[in-house]
């Protein structure tokens, strides 16, 4: 047998069997694992996640070597994995879009070089596109995978402490109430914020069972899926005393100096919610410093007395995204203007390229597919017009960097006036 003939890809859905996951869910789950370089799941924390995949409509990419012989750990396990689920992306103006979301990709370093992510991206890109998916989405682990296949730079995340030797006093009176709650209450109300903070965010992925459980303290990560010891949770009430924000949270010991406490989840749905969950934080006694995650234009600098208290310590990518439907796509966005230009845009895989006509006339976008052979205003590829997309990144700085070709004058400043957007896109979910 070939080397290539041995190679053997399957896709399957997780199921449970007896209440317990099959032979196949568990050897793919530990395949993700041992790729991941987590912890070895045991039985209970398997049939958990298992559980899981099957509640997000979870189907596993998996490829098998049927050369591989005993006591090689692929006799019975995938050399590689992929898995993806369906969800929705906050597109801007309250839309929200199928989106098919990926994870769980890895290739063992016994078959490196060979193809295989790319034979396992091409085919679940193809059934997502003929499925009606118009997106794509990951959040990559390495920045320099992605690329090539057509996913691009969407949003960007920022990391941050805050001092709060002084607490963390704001400069406006507050909207609502925190009440402190055990973390499992988070259970009953977690989905409805989740829901509510997705509809409003712009470039916002919709939350999973897995964020839920997170939460509410009933696992820490993938790695981890047992209770989390210490964890501490607090609900803000909006002034009708209707819940619009969670967080959860842990002291990070004595050893660690400043004493520190870190936020776990935190989801809201106003501004109020985060900088009062925040300045909650703060009032711990004791509590020297806040560690946290949010967007890179947090309202939290500009809410503080003291701004300077809050530190950006690092800021990346988030969410990568891939379009599949570009017609579609354009014609469902909000635009900032009317206006009109002609894109070339390239797509090593096939599923956008060509030359496209936009044209927004009365807020509304009509697009049509150009002759290959018409004059462009810009040339971009797939993976640079995505980023362009949700306004995370301006054609200005597109074509600064180099990776936006300009063919007519002006078609910079016609591309930001229809793209521009009132806020930055943020993604807070993990997957």
């Amino acid at each position: 047998m070939s080397e290539d003939a041995a190679i053997r890809i399957e896709r399957f859905e997780p199921e449970l069997v007896d209440g317990a996951p099959s032979a196949a869910t568990v050897e793919f789950l530990k395949a993700v694992s041992r790729g991941f370089h987590e912890s070895q799941l045991d039985a209970d924390e398997l049939k958990i996640l298992a559980g899981l995949e099957i509640a997000d409509n979870t189907t596993f990419t998996a490829v098998y070597d049927d050369s591989a012989v005993q006591p090689s750990l692929h006799a019975a396990a995938p050399v590689a994995t992929y898995a993806a689920f369906p969800g929705t992306l906050n597109i801007g103006g309250g839309n929200l879009m199928p989106v098919h979301q990926i994870t769980s990709v890895t290739v063992s370093p016994t078959h490196r070089r060979r193809g295989l992510l790319r034979r396992m991206i091409t085919l679940d890109l193809s059934t997502a596109r003929e499925q009606g998916a118009v997106f794509a989405a990951l959040t990559a682990s390495e920045a320099t995978i992605y690329g090539r296949f057509g996913f691009g730079r969407a949003t960007q995340r920022a990391r941050y402490t805050l001092k709060t030797r002084q607490g963390a006093s704001l400069r406006v009176e507050p909207e609502g109430s925190v009440v402190a709650v055990a973390p499992e209450e988070l259970k009953k109300y977690a989905p409805a914020i989740f829901a509510a903070a997705h509809a409003h965010t712009l470039g916002s992925i919709s939350a999973t069972q897995f964020d839920v459980g997170q939460a509410a303290g009933q696992w820490e990560d993938y790695d981890s899926l047992k209770p989390v010891k210490n964890l501490r949770a607090a609900l803000h009430l909006d002034a009708e005393g209707k819940p619009d924000g969670f967080m959860s949270y842990q002291f990070s010991g004595w050893k660690v100096d400043p004493p520190t406490m870190e936020i776990g989840q935190m989801c809201t749905a106003s501004g109020a919610a985060r900088r009062e969950l925040v300045a909650y934080l703060g009032a711990h006694d004791l509590v020297e410093k806040i560690a946290g995650r949010g967007p890179v234009d947090d309202v939290l600098p500009t809410a503080l007395e003291n701004a300077r208290a809050y530190k950006a310590t690092a800021l990346g990518d988030h969410l990568w995204l891939r379009i599949l439907d570009l017609e579609t796509a354009l014609e469902a966005r909000t635009y900032a203007g009317d206006g009109h230009i002609r894109l070339r845009v390239h797509d090593s895989l096939g599923m956008a390229d060509g030359t496209w006509e936009l044209r927004v006339e009365e807020l509304t976008a009509d697009v049509r597919r150009l002759p290959d052979d018409g004059e462009p205003d810009v040339s971009v590829d797939v993976r640079d017009l995505a980023s362009l997309y949700l306004g995370g990144f301006s054609a200005a700085h597109l074509a600064q960097a180099g990776v936006l070709k300009i063919h007519v004058p002006g078609a910079v400043r016609t591309l930001d006036s229809l793209f521009a957007t009132s806020t930055i896109p943020y993604c807070q979910a993990d997957f």
